[in-house]
């Protein structure tokens, strides 16, 4: 374990391990890392993540979810069968995994989850849209009144009593109001607007919202940053609620000050907007391309065009698509260097996932990445 760690920093440390190929080569090897994690496990859900030392670890019903969704939109683009029947696996597995009323549980303690269940009702969404399957809608509907059901009185999620609302599930309440649309109950699109309007609430500076993280409110990590930024955003958008892409738009606005000349971003930040760790988050990253290119496209900005496209450039640039082990080949880290704070040591799926829409979006092969 501790030597093939060594070595892959060392690894790092040398750009020829990382030459520089086009953004198709990039595309597609992503993928094709992606299609091997589902291919490491038995039930035809994803991986969650390639851990150096010791390789490939189960099945995660969230980040499935979602993943979905992006198999399909390129599917949509590429024509590609083998992403649609990949889909349609990963969907037929989250309907083994929900338990009849609609939730998925984490990969911890198998308990159902708010967060979770909005990610896979996401793909249970996209199913529906593609396949046309009752049994894709009948789950979707499940699912979202489940995390109806899961809501205090006055509209916030928690998943343990006493639990602060986390303001990053304003990518849970996006899943809501694409449901409620989608399944014409305006109910629905109602709750997560509720909640998605409380999230202002939580701001605390230009941008920056408080509870906005796994485990430090103080510096939050660039991934749940971008959730938040991510569902005002598209959950603004449906809802035609401006105030909501304001806020989304003054994230955006303080992160593209802190992106680097060569495209890098720390992967933590305090109130300030000060950098907190050295190292970066490169799923965080991948989300900010999304919503600066979603903005751009909406606005004609070119600041959010510019910091999108040295982002991309950086991720790529740090990008692996020549590593012999193929759980690293294609992959992308949780943190570069690998060893840094976010998912040391370890390639997750969802890593991926955002890496694809982010390439998707800024080729114009994607306009919207729900």
């Amino acid at each position: 374990m501790i030597l093939e760690r060594y070595l892959e920093l060392g690894r790092e440390r040398w750009p020829s391990a990382r030459a520089e190929r086009s953004r198709t080569v990039h595309l597609r090897a992503t993928l094709d890392w992606v299609y091997r994690a589902q291919d490491a496990t038995p039930d035809r859900g994803v991986s969650h993540s390639y851990a150096l030392g010791t390789g490939w670890r189960r099945s995660y019903p969230e980040t499935t979810g979602y993943l979905i969704s992006t198999l399909l939109n390129w599917h949509a683009t590429s024509g590609d069968t083998e992403a649609r029947r990949r889909a349609v696996e990963m969907a037929e597995w989250e309907l083994e995994v929900a338990s009849p009323e609609g939730a998925i549980p984490d990969l911890v303690r198998d308990k159902p989850k708010v967060f979770d269940t909005a990610q896979v009702l996401f793909g249970f969404l996209a199913a529906w849209r593609v396949f046309e399957e009752a049994r894709f809608r009948a789950a979707a509907e499940r699912a979202a009144v489940w995390l109806i059901s899961r809501m205090q009185p006055n509209g916030l999620w928690s998943d343990d009593p006493g639990e602060e609302p986390l303001t990053y599930n304003a990518r849970s309440a996006w899943a809501l109001i694409e449901a409620g649309q989608w399944l014409t109950v305006p109910e629905f699109t109602q709750k997560g607007l509720e909640f998605l309007v409380w999230t202002l609430s939580r701001e605390a500076g230009h941008g920056w919202f408080t509870n906005n993280c796994l485990n430090d409110f103080e510096h939050p990590l660039l991934h749940t940053i971008a959730y938040t930024a991510q569902g005002q955003l598209e959950g603004g958008l449906l809802t035609e609620r401006h105030d909501l892409v304001a806020a989304a738009r003054r994230t955006a606005e303080a992160l593209a000050g802190r992106v680097a000349a060569n495209g890098r971003m720390s992967g933590r930040f305090d109130r300030e907007w000060t950098p907190a760790v050295s190292w970066a988050c490169l799923t965080g990253i991948a989300q900010m391309v999304i919503v600066w290119r979603r903005l751009d496209a909406i606005s004609g900005t070119p600041t959010f065009r510019e910091s999108a496209d040295r982002a991309l450039a950086f991720l790529l640039s740090v990008h692996d698509t020549s590593s012999s082990q193929g759980g690293l080949r294609g992959g992308v880290r949780g943190s570069f260097p690998i060893n840094g704070g976010y998912l040391r040591y370890a390639v997750p799926n969802w890593a991926a996932k955002f890496q694809i829409d982010a390439l998707l979006v800024s080729e114009g092969s994607l306009e919207y990445a729900g």
